[in-house]
């Protein structure tokens, strides 16, 4: 299985038995009211809707399902969305959606950046304002599920952008495909429309691509206070028919209500961010191992800068395979990387005959005979690992980190990675 079907497979799962987002107060407040007026319109609901992205998302997956497959074409829009479902079932949507005020969607960074992109997306091209929200909103569906569903991932994400690294090359690398690819694929599977899920994949209407690329951009400019770079994409900006003043104005005015100097947080250090890890991971108790590994080992990355991290099984045929792992070139880690069940004078064997952990500083100092068989090719440039073995009466399972670079695993952040080590005996035989 490919790491990219992992990361859609366990956001599936995280996504299972939740409310899904929260809709903003004033906007569920207005759809009701229309819905309950005697001047009842189906252009002011929808005009509200796509304003909010938990009421969009939830009535284009409602339109698309299979309880309206038989009624419906594929509702590409709100408009015909609300044709497919009808007036009660939209009030029954409403009615089940968890509502927060505008104050506290602001602390939501990553809703609160897509909520600002469609309203820059309908302040570009006004004459397609419900294409073109709907559009910025579900360009934005694969972040928002990641920031929502897959913290940890997000995490080790944004800490690779902030070091430079291109968010697509950083997303891919973490989840194993970008988050418009996430997106694209959670639309699929909820069968939204073609005309959707081409805007968010970025094959489908140019025009519509662009202003939903062009919004999330600028959007998250804008929280960042970088206005001088918004002018410049502003500028470059080339849709027929838009209005580059309004956007202006839209930005001057969203900026003065966003400082995002109120959003710095101090410096927090790596045993901090692995003791807040455990925590949380001490309290979500996990279905599967592998579910554990894969909300552990992000952190590790981001926090201590590894190159990779394995766990590593008793498999019944003696050997220890990897059932998982973090990093570049997993899957052949995966078939080929095995610690033999016939010991050898390897760094691994005596982790695990004498259950000890072991640190190796300098992995160019050991000779060949003490790597397991294929190591050297599998990770040439590997220079520093530590193995930790997870045991009760006996080792049947090992926690393996490694390095690639200069960075230095501090006394205090190993005792951290061994505490972690600890949440996973529950799933080892005692």
């Amino acid at each position: 299985m490919s790491d990219r079907t992992v990361t859609v497979e366990r956001l599936f799962s995280a996504m299972q038995g939740s409310k899904g987002f929260a809709a903003l107060e004033n906007t569920v407040a207005s759809v009701i009211s229309s819905l309950g007026s005697d001047k009842y319109t189906g252009r002011d609901v929808v005009q509200h809707i796509v304003e909010d992205f938990a009421l969009t998302q939830k009535v284009l997956k409602l339109a698309n399902s299979a309880m309206y497959a038989p009624f419906s074409v594929g509702s590409g829009s709100v408009s015909s969305a609300l044709d497919v479902v009808g007036a009660d079932a939209l009030l029954h949507i409403v009615l089940s959606t968890d509502v927060v005020t505008a104050a506290e969607m602001q602390g939501n960074e990553s809703l609160s950046q897509a909520l600002l992109s469609s309203e820059l997306a309908r302040t570009v091209c006004v004459g397609r304002s419900e294409d073109v929200s709907i559009a910025a909103l579900m360009y934005n569906l694969g972040t928002l599920l990641a920031q929502k569903y897959l913290p940890t991932e997000a995490t080790a994400i944004a800490h690779k952008v902030a070091n430079g690294l291109d968010e697509a090359q950083a997303a891919s690398e973490v989840l194993g495909l970008t988050l418009e690819q996430l997106g694209a694929e959670v639309a699929q599977r909820w069968k939204l429309p073609q005309n959707i899920v081409s805007v968010i994949d970025g094959t489908g209407d140019p025009d519509l691509v662009a202003i939903a690329r062009f919004s999330k951009s600028v959007s998250a400019l804008i929280h960042a206070g970088e206005l001088a770079a918004v002018d410049q994409l502003v500028d470059d900006l080339d849709v027929k028919g838009i209005d580059k003043s309004g956007v202006g104005r839209l930005v001057r005015s969203k900026s003065e209500q966003i400082d995002p100097r109120s959003k710095v947080s101090p410096d927090v250090s790596n045993e901090a961010v692995l003791d807040d890890l455990f925590s949380a991971l001490a309290v979500d108790e996990k279905q599967t191992v592998e579910a554990l590994a894969a909300a552990m080992f992000p952190t590790f990355a981001s926090a201590l800068q590894t190159a990779h991290c394995l766990l590593f099984m008793l498999t019944k045929s003696g050997d220890f395979a990897v059932r998982y792992g973090f990093g570049k070139g997993i899957e052949e880690l995966r078939s080929k990387l095995r610690i033999s069940k016939d010991y050898q004078p390897t760094a691994f064997h005596a982790a695990i005959k004498n259950n000890v952990d072991v640190s190796i500083a300098d992995v160019s100092r050991l000779k060949v005979s003490a790597l397991p068989d294929g190591y050297k090719e599998l990770l040439p440039r590997v220079n520093k690992f530590v193995i930790l073995p997870i045991a009760h009466s006996r080792v049947s399972g090992l926690v393996y980190c490694d390095w690639d670079s200069d960075a230095v695993l501090s006394a205090s952040e190993l005792d951290a990675v061994k505490k972690l080590r600890k949440l996973f005996l529950p799933y080892f035989p005692s």
